[in-house]
């Protein structure tokens, strides 16, 4: 798997690539555990490129999505993790485990990163 990362002001953006499995969400995890060791717990993942997500992979994104809604940042704002671009088949694998209830998902990851 590939991930690519752009910071912005607020939000930091990782893109995905490839297939996220057991061999590889680890490093998922490790980059997101950077991102919030340095405070920064607004995250938008970009799942365009994903092909394949195994329950591995959805662990890391459930407990980021605890992990950063648990970090208030003021009184107004907290950390979330939001999903842009979701593919037709890892929406499928979304709906079947309920993660689409858990997530706000949007189809373009200028107004994913635009929500924060």
């Amino acid at each position: 798997m590939e991930i690519t990362h752009k910071k912005f002001n607020r939000v930091d953006l990782l893109a995905l690539v490839g297939r996220m499995d057991a061999a590889n969400a680890p490093q998922l995890k490790q980059q997101i555990d950077a991102l919030f060791d340095q405070g920064r717990f607004r995250l938008v993942l970009d799942l365009a490129g994903l092909d394949y997500i195994a329950s591995p992979g959805l662990r890391v994104l459930i407990e980021a999505r605890k992990r950063a809604r648990d970090r208030k940042l003021t009184d107004i704002e907290g950390g979330d993790v939001r999903i842009a671009n979701l593919p037709p088949r890892i929406k499928e694998v979304f709906d079947l485990t309920g993660f689409t209830g858990l997530f706000e998902i949007y189809t373009d990851t200028l107004e994913a990163v635009g929500s924060f």
